[in-house]
């Protein structure tokens, strides 16, 4: 028996994973949410339309935290979520790698191509922009890099990897 949940369009849920209101969620394909994996919306919220929109080619490591706040949150295409992150942005844009135990508060906003690396923490409403790569704690080590732009095709070709390999 399979411990995973396979659609029509090559989305891969593992049975353990804890989606509070599947209606509340579209994925585009090629999705893989691991094991452990937790996304739970504000119980106040109400809404006709799904409020978490996951894009293409986008692997969720196991033990990551998915919470919405009570307006639609956007993750893009090929992206990576590493182990035991918390994500509460508002956006994530396309091919954003976020690195294990990252924390990414309400509100704020990652857009395309930026890297964010283990341990990093965004503050509630901080814009990262484009091509960067983000490291450390707000107030002791909280840095913004530039990223060079031939990470584009480089995160790309690691999320499609990561759904035919799936090594969680």
């Amino acid at each position: 028996m399979s411990d995973w949940i396979e659609t029509p369009t090559e989305n891969r849920i593992s049975k353990d994973a804890q989606i509070e209101d599947l209606d509340n969620v579209v994925m585009s394909g090629n999705v893989t949410i691991n094991r452990n994996v937790k996304i739970s919306f504000d119980s106040l919220t109400t809404s006709s339309s799904p409020i978490l929109s996951i894009g293409k080619y986008c692997y969720i490591y196991p033990d990551v935290e998915i919470i919405p706040s009570t307006e639609k949150m956007f993750i893009g295409s090929y992206v990576i979520i590493g182990n035991s992150s918390k994500i509460m942005a508002k956006d994530i844009g396309n091919r954003v790698i976020i690195e294990e135990n990252c924390v990414l508060h309400s509100h704020c906003v990652v857009y395309d191509c930026c890297l964010i690396k283990s341990g990093t923490v965004i503050p509630h409403k901080v814009v990262i922009p484009p091509y960067s790569k983000v490291s450390g704690t707000p107030g002791i080590d909280f840095v913004i890099q530039s990223l060079h732009n031939s990470y584009k095709k480089t995160i790309e070709l690691e999320a499609k990897q990561l759904q035919i390999l799936n090594p969680s």
